[in-house]
């Protein structure tokens, strides 16, 4: 009987031990943010396009406009990138428009996690005008580049939009948005024709 109670109180003992052992971020739950360190190429981008900003840390999150960087944001809209692990957010608040790039992280839980890869914003000097965000091809080469554009929706009666604001090659290899010019694309309006 003495050697049962000893057996039982060594393994409640290692158990707290090893409880308290744990470093904090192997113990994630659903509503702690988490900083962890990445290193990122979008560094030596940053030369070629200022709108870039590059992250030296990687955050996990659940809902974008949890984080206290995007708190007052309004989410337009998001969609996962040519069957990837990524995927395109458009947020914004008042006239600043802010587009991000993030590797979607499958876990346990039914909704997966977000880690942001990369975002570039855009400053709407009409802020009257709904700015919407659309996929676009090039005029000229297209060779199955995945570009986004902001453009004003102006005219729902239209094929291609006129009004191209800003426009981005998003690189899933490098994990980047890179801006191209945007009179080197056009725009599908998906609107176009539908009677609904």
């Amino acid at each position: 009987m003495k050697i049962e109670k000893i057996i039982i109180i060594l393994v409640l003992i290692l158990t707290f031990s090893c409880q308290k052992g744990k470093k904090p971020s192997e113990t994630k739950t659903d509503s702690k943010i988490e900083l962890e360190n990445q290193n990122s190429d979008t560094e030596s981008n940053s030369e070629n396009n200022e709108n870039i900003k590059p992250h030296s840390e990687s955050v996990t999150f659940r809902n974008i406009t949890d984080l206290e960087k995007y708190k007052g944001f309004e989410k337009v809209s998001g969609e996962v990138l040519s069957r990837s692990d990524k995927a395109l957010v458009y947020i914004q608040k008042d006239s600043l428009k802010v587009l991000i790039l993030e590797r979607i992280i499958k876990n346990s839980s039914p909704k997966p996690n977000y880690s942001i890869l990369d975002e570039v914003t855009f400053i709407s000097k009409n802020s009257e005008n709904y700015i919407a965000l659309t996929s676009c091809e090039l005029i000229e080469n297209s060779q199955n580049e995945i570009i986004f554009s902001l453009v004003e929706d102006e005219d729902e009666d239209v094929e291609y939009f006129k009004t191209i604001l800003k426009s981005w090659v998003i690189d899933l290899d490098k994990e980047v948005f890179k801006e191209i010019e945007s009179k080197d694309v056009k725009c599908n309006n998906i609107h176009y024709g539908y009677d609904g």
